[in-house]
């Protein structure tokens, strides 16, 4: 994932990854998990779906904040996140000729993986390539997360893409090591080095070249195509005042100021105030309606009382949040209740 491409789209399989872990492993409901975090809940039981990477990246601080005190489980997560999980990409990667081309897709289209490292991809003569990997926009605690999940991610990724004889030199991970290290060692067939300067996966010479299981051209092409359109459809052209307002609906009670919402979208404030103004808005104009849409939602549910909803959209009291509506709406949040039709009583 990359801050500039938050609202690419991902299969949910991490999703459904993390909330069976916390289910089996910490008898933590899926509801109970998004409530404690502050996430707008994901109904994973309907079928397969896809999300943003802006909910991925929630779901993934959660999940970090929620078993931060039993880090084992980040490894044995990451090991489960299989090549055909990741959606065109996945099978792009499965599709490619060689393992080093392979490779080159699975950086190119990073904004389409589950992963907060930054990989490049580098190759010499013999035939050696390796990944390397910056995990310097990461806090510490995160960063070993990401690193321990990535350890377990990468090395089933491989498996899936090349089969079983992985032409691995050496790993280097910028962590230290998984408590539990010693129940996974023997799935790597190399030297794994913790605590590193930098992570690398480093491959054998003339590894390059290790052919791909499922090697098609004419369906490389086709989800090579495919990621593309996903990557065009998120890119920063995307009306900023778009990419802000789905940011704010992503979470519960998230309403931010100027500087607040620069950091997230990684500009600056005074680009962010300059490309609002060309879109013909500002930012109190998106966290306004987001808040007016938010209280209409809440207001048709009829669970909440309107004091509580005003609470919940970010008013510290009921009469600024009557003001609040009646200047969007032009009529008072209990006649605006009163004009739903009973269908919408949830």
């Amino acid at each position: 994932m990359r801050s500039d491409a938050l609202l690419a789209t991902l299969p949910d399989l991490s999703a459904r990854l993390m909330r069976d872990v916390l289910h089996s492993e910490m008898q933590i409901s899926w509801d109970r998990f998004c409530d404690y975090n502050h996430i707008k809940p994901l109904q994973l039981d309907a079928g397969a779906r896809e999300i943003f990477a802006q909910e991925e990246l929630l779901l993934q601080q959660g999940f970090f904040t929620s078993t931060r005190e039993h880090p084992n489980l980040w490894l044995e997560t990451g090991l489960r996140y299989r090549a055909a999980g990741y959606g065109p990409l996945g099978i792009a990667m499965m599709t490619a000729e060689t393992l080093g081309d392979a490779l080159k897709i699975a950086c190119r289209y990073q904004s389409l993986t589950y992963s907060l490292i930054e990989y490049r991809f580098v190759s010499a003569p013999n035939g050696a390539c390796a990944l390397i990997g910056d995990d310097s926009a990461l806090s510490d605690r995160f960063g070993d997360f990401t690193q321990h999940r990535d350890l377990g991610a990468i090395r089933t990724l491989l498996f899936d893409v090349i089969g079983p004889a992985l032409p691995l030199e050496s790993v280097s991970v910028a962590a230290a090591p998984p408590a539990d290290w010693a129940r996974f060692a023997a799935q790597y067939p190399c030297r794994v080095e913790f605590n590193a300067a930098q992570t690398r996966w480093q491959f054998r010479p003339g590894s390059v070249n290790t052919p791909v299981l499922l090697a098609d051209r004419t369906l490389l092409a086709f989800y090579s195509a495919k990621c593309d359109n996903l990557l065009e459809t998120a890119s920063s052209n995307i009306a900023i005042g778009q990419r802000l307002t789905r940011m704010i609906e992503l979470e519960d009670d998230w309403y931010p100021s100027l500087a607040e919402a620069a950091s997230r979208l990684a500009v600056s404030e005074r680009t962010l105030h300059r490309r609002l103004a060309e879109e013909g808005t500002t930012l109190t104009a998106v966290v306004d309606d987001a808040r007016y849409r938010k209280a209409r939602r809440l207001l048709a549910q009829r669970r909440m009382t309107i004091d509580a909803v005003a609470f919940a959209v970010g008013f510290a009291d009921p009469s600024s949040f009557s003001r609040a509506f009646k200047r969007w709406s032009g009529m008072s949040a209990q006649d605006y209740r009163r004009t739903l039709a009973p269908c919408n009583q949830l």
